[in-house]
């Protein structure tokens, strides 16, 4: 289907600061924010974590299995870490709780690494050779470079020159059992135990340790919302494309060793999509609509969500390979055009509306 084009992100951009100024719609109370907090935790979050955790124990059998025949890099655990680095996109933009604790977020993906800090400890590692550097407890506390995707990604796709291929597969599998750790601590930390974070964001509205009331909870998804699309314009297009198709390193791209540059930013911003869409009993798209004006926003929205998708439907998941297409480079600047002006509108009409200030992030110029 042929989506209507969106204006460019100048024109979005004006649609932004315009609608700053017409905006006057009184804040949704307090019930409607701890009713969407409630809604976003059981219906698009917690799935998101226990799919991750799945991905996590499938990628840590592949390995063991794999490795336990004298392989690697073979089909099935190839595959498992796709599903791993999947539900991984899924969940990326969450910043908070659990993915906070232990370093976590970063141990699963240590990125961007502007100063190749993977490649230099994981052949170190692998130089070196010492069975008790993959012992569960140490290589958890050991360098954060070498104990999630972007190593098992080397592994696979551009092992160590001179790596012993036994010792190889024992590394990846102290990643795998690592990955699955961490990803399983993440579910629990979410949902069981005697104060689970579902529990602390639900009970928001009554104030508690982290937030205030229910509304500072939702202004944290609404922050993860917009650091999802920060991530993939700032660090993901924006370091790889520069300024110009002469300037473009596409070995700054997210995944490049793996062809997955692309396949990320889709599941980022279909995930962000959802976000804002709801899932089950609604999002923040359904809060936006019952607001003064706040229909038109909404439809602007979703048109600009669709016009990156749309986008991103006609290009392949390697960002190298659209790239290599005579308009390549013009095609992900506009991409990146459009998604910059979806930012803009939920930086201006978005968060006005639901008077959402939605600040900075830990994805912001950086």
């Amino acid at each position: 289907m042929n989506l209507p084009m969106m204006p460019s992100v100048r024109g979005l951009s004006a649609v932004a600061t315009m609608g700053l100024a017409v905006l006057s719609a009184a804040p949704a109370a307090a019930d409607d924010f701890a009713v969407l907090n409630g809604a976003i935790v059981e219906d698009y979050l917690l799935p998101r974590y226990e799919t991750l955790a799945d991905a996590g124990s499938a990628l840590d059998a592949a390995l063991r299995q794999d490795c336990g025949a004298g392989t690697l890099a073979t089909d099935p655990s190839i595959a498992a870490y796709h599903r791993m680095a999947d539900a991984w996109m899924a969940v990326q933009h969450l910043r908070f709780g659990p993915s906070e604790l232990f370093l976590r977020a970063d141990r699963i993906q240590f990125w961007p690494d502007k100063r190749g800090i993977t490649g230099r400890h994981l052949g170190r590692l692998i130089a070196e050779a010492d069975p008790a550097a993959l012992e569960p407890q140490r290589f958890a506390q050991g360098s954060v470079a070498v104990q999630g995707l972007p190593a098992l990604e080397r592994l696979f796709f551009a092992p160590p020159e001179g790596a012993d291929p036994a010792f190889a597969c024992d590394v990846a599998v102290a990643i795998g059992a690592n990955l699955k750790s961490i990803a399983g601590g993440m579910l629990a930390d979410w949902r069981e135990g005697p104060a689970p974070y579902a529990a602390v964001i639900r009970s928001a509205a009554e104030g508690n340790a982290s937030y205030m009331d229910a509304k500072e909870a939702s202004l944290q998804f609404a922050k993860a919302l917009r650091a999802a699309l920060v991530a993939t314009t700032d660090l993901k297009l924006d370091r790889p494309l520069g300024t110009s198709a002469e300037a473009v390193k596409p070995r700054r791209a997210e995944s490049w060793r793996s062809a997955r540059s692309l396949r990320n930013i889709r599941i980022n911003i279909e995930t962000a999509e959802a976000l804002y869409e709801g899932e089950g009993r609604g999002g923040f798209a359904a809060l936006l609509r019952r607001q003064a004006a706040g229909e038109t926003v909404d439809q602007d929205i979703r048109a600009a969500f669709a016009q990156a998708r749309s986008r991103l439907d006609a290009l392949p998941d390697s960002l190298q390979a659209a790239l290599d297409q005579p308009d390549g480079w013009q095609r992900l600047d506009d991409l990146r055009g459009d998604l910059r002006g979806l930012l803009a509108l939920l930086s201006g009409p978005f968060s006005q509306t639901l008077d959402l200030p939605l600040g900075f992030n830990s994805f912001d110029g950086d």
